[in-house]
């Protein structure tokens, strides 16, 4: 039995529902069903009575529990010794949603620690899921994260239930990557939704869920995901490489370093769109950043105001009509 199974069965004793357990342990309800459902028949018992108002722990559940919670007790308290017995290293450890000025703040850390003699520096790029439950999990101390304005309130609440913290960076208005000698950008200083549909959509593998695969503006919704052509990339240089020597696109937001002098590649606004990205860090309430994972969240606060400045200047060149758009609630 996994370590992290025992972790989820007392979430779902303390919160007698199997569902919310589920939501804030950002997991598929079935899926958590299936787990405490393994458990159960590793322990030879029924752990819960199940109703439809929710479940409750049988007397043979609230002695497992008693036990579940000795383990993994003692468990942190072996993590604690150690992690105290071992020479101090300096590590950042962090979980990102695929985007490249996230990543330009870690190589930057990267660089400028890069003469000391002892420290362990990770970072994963993953689905929005994938990086909320590695915090969770604690196999990441710190989470980069976006999503669609219109769900702040919801994700904050989440947030909350969930015992992580999060620190919002910035919002951004969604763009169009595609190659600077574009037929598009012939005659167009903005580009309609409707316009790429005859052309390839360039994507990560996984993040189906991700809101910038799922356009609304004014006039269209599309889904990308259904898009007739598409190529799937597993890394961003892939990514960048393909869309500058073809006339396929993908949605992004304001110009990473270097993307177009490097790959000849621009972002340019989506004409119509009326919703935005928000950004933000994420790591648990109770939990002790490294000096260096303090350095790096300092620095995507910086990095992202510095983005979200840059925005607001080009978004005062841009057409009446775009900013007026922009001004409508989100």
């Amino acid at each position: 039995m996994e370590i992290k199974y025992l972790e989820y069965f007392e979430k779902v004793a303390q919160n007698g529902s199997i569902n919310q357990a589920a939501k804030l342990l950002y997991i598929s309800q079935p899926h958590l069903s299936h787990i405490i459902k393994e458990i159960e028949e590793e322990a030879g018992v029924q752990l819960f009575y199940r109703t439809r108002k929710g479940c409750s722990l049988t007397p043979d559940g609230e002695h497992f529990l008693d036990h579940c919670k000795i383990i993994l007790k003692e468990l942190e308290r072996l993590k604690t010794f150690s992690d105290s017995s071992k020479p101090e290293k300096s590590t950042l450890n962090v979980s990102m949603t695929r985007f490249s000025h996230t990543a330009e703040c870690f190589n930057q850390i990267c660089r400028k620690h890069q003469n000391e003699k002892n420290f362990s520096f990770c970072i994963k790029e993953e689905a929005e899921m994938n990086v909320i439950e590695n915090v969770m999990e604690g196999k990441s101390n710190v989470g980069v994260i976006h999503f669609a304005s219109r769900e702040s309130s919801a994700k904050q609440k989440q947030f909350f239930e969930a015992g992580l913290h999060f620190v919002p960076l910035a919002l951004f208005q969604p763009s169009i990557c595609l190659s600077r000698s574009h037929e598009l950008l012939e005659n167009h200083e903005l580009i309609d939704l409707s316009a790429l549909k005859q052309y390839g959509f360039v994507r990560y593998i996984g993040q189906f869920e991700d809101f910038i695969y799922r356009i609304t503006t004014q006039n269209l919704h599309l889904d990308l995901n259904e898009s007739p052509k598409i190529v799937y990339v597993n890394d961003r240089a892939e990514q960048m490489s393909l869309i500058s020597e073809s006339n396929f696109f993908t949605i992004g937001i304001t110009e990473f370093e270097q993307q177009d002098s490097r790959y000849q590649v621009v972002s340019i606004p989506l004409l119509g769109c009326n919703e935005c990205l928000r950004f933000g860090v994420i790591y648990k309430e109770k939990s002790e950043l490294t000096a260096a994972e303090k350095e790096f969240v300092e620095l995507l606060i910086k990095h992202y105001h510095v983005l979200q400045a840059k925005e607001a200047e080009q978004i005062k060149k841009r057409p009446a009509a775009f900013v007026r758009q922009l001004e409508e609630p989100v």
